[in-house]
C-alpha cells in the first residue's frame, strides 16, 4: 500500500494526467490506503456543506458547497433539462442551466406537497395594483414577498395560474380581504392534460405535468378562462411571450406562435398548433 504514495509515481502521474485526473487518482488511492481514515474525512468534508442565498442589484446570488451525493443529484437533475428546446433556444448552457434550476423548484412548489410554514404551503407571494397588473403607466412598482420590485409582465405571467386575493385599503390601511380564488380551476388543469400531451412550444419536450396554463388573451386584459383560450406552456415558452415578445394568435382552430422578427418557423405539440413566419 505504501507504493501508492510513491512520489516518483506521483511525479508520473502529473506528467500524463491533468489535475482533474490526479484528484480523482488521489481520492481512489486515499481509500484505498485507508479506508478508516476515508471515511473520517468524508465525514469532516461533509460537515463543510452550505447553502447561502443573498440579494444582489436586484437579482439573487447563490455560493455554496455539496457534499458528493448531494452534488451528483443536483447536477443530475439540472443536466435532465439543460439542454436546447429546439433550434429557435438561443440561450446559453449557463442560462439553461438556471432555467432548468427554477424549473426544478416550481415543480416541487406546484406539487404542493412541501411542509406547511403556519399552515400555508410555500409559495410565491406577489403585492399589486390594478395598475401595476395591467402595466399602466405612473403605476406603483410590484413587489415580491421579500420587497424585491419585479416587471408588470411578470406578474401577467405569475397571474395566469396563480390564487387571487383582492385586498382593499383606505388611507394605506387594510380594510377587507377578499377570498382566494385560483385563475384557472382543477376541472381547466384536468382538461388541458387530456387535450394536450406537453408543452406547445417548438422542440419542447416538456410534459403536461411540467406546464402552466398561459392565456392566449392576457387574462390581465381581459381574456377569458374559458378552455379555448388557454395552452400549456413551460417555463421558458411561458416566459417567452410575456417577458420575451412572443405573440400567441388564434386563426380558427389554429393557434399560431409568432416570434419578435417573425422568423425560425417550427412546428409545435398539440393539435392544431404551429410556429408561424
Amino acid at each position: 500500500k505504501s507504493d501508492c504514495l510513491d512520489e516518483e509515481q506521483w511525479v508520473g502521474f502529473a506528467r500524463k494526467h491533468s489535475i482533474e485526473d490526479l484528484n480523482w487518482i488521489g481520492n481512489h488511492m486515499r481509500y484505498a490506503v485507508d479506508p478508516d481514515g476515508f471515511e473520517r474525512d468524508t465525514e469532516e468534508d461533509y460537515e463543510k456543506r452550505f447553502l447561502h442565498i443573498s440579494q444582489m442589484n436586484g437579482m439573487y446570488h447563490l455560493s455554496g458547497v455539496l457534499d458528493p451525493e448531494s452534488g451528483a443529484a443536483l447536477k443530475t437533475a439540472i443536466d435532465g433539462l439543460a439542454k436546447r428546446l429546439g433550434q429557435e433556444d438561443i440561450r446559453t448552457p449557463k442560462q439553461r442551466r438556471v432555467d432548468a434550476f427554477t424549473e426544478i423548484v416550481y415543480k416541487s412548489l406546484d406539487e404542493g406537497k412541501l411542509p406547511q410554514r403556519n399552515g400555508v404551503r410555500p409559495h410565491i407571494t406577489v403585492t399589486t395594483t390594478l395598475e401595476g397588473l395591467k402595466g399602466e403607466l405612473g403605476a406603483p412598482a410590484s413587489e415580491l414577498e421579500t420587497g424585491m420590485p419585479i416587471s408588470s409582465k411578470t406578474v401577467q405571467r405569475l397571474a395566469c395560474d396563480g390564487t387571487l386575493s383582492r385586498v382593499l385599503k383606505a388611507d394605506s390601511v387594510v380594510v377587507d380581504v377578499g377570498r382566494a380564488t385560483r385563475s384557472i380551476s382543477p376541472a381547466q388543469h384536468r382538461a388541458l392534460k387530456a387535450r394536450y400531451r406537453g408543452c406547445c412550444g417548438p422542440g419542447c419536450d416538456r410534459p403536461i405535468n411540467w406546464t402552466t396554463p398561459h392565456h392566449i388573451e392576457f387574462w390581465s386584459r381581459g381574456g377569458p378562462n374559458d378552455l379555448p383560450n388557454l395552452l400549456p406552456l413551460c417555463y421558458y415558452h411561458h416566459r417567452l411571450v410575456h417577458e420575451g415578445g412572443w405573440q400567441v394568435v388564434k386563426v380558427g382552430e389554429e393557434v399560431r406562435f409568432i416570434p419578435p422578427d417573425r422568423v425560425n418557423v417550427r412546428r409545435a405539440r398539440g393539435p392544431g398548433v404551429r410556429w408561424a413566419a
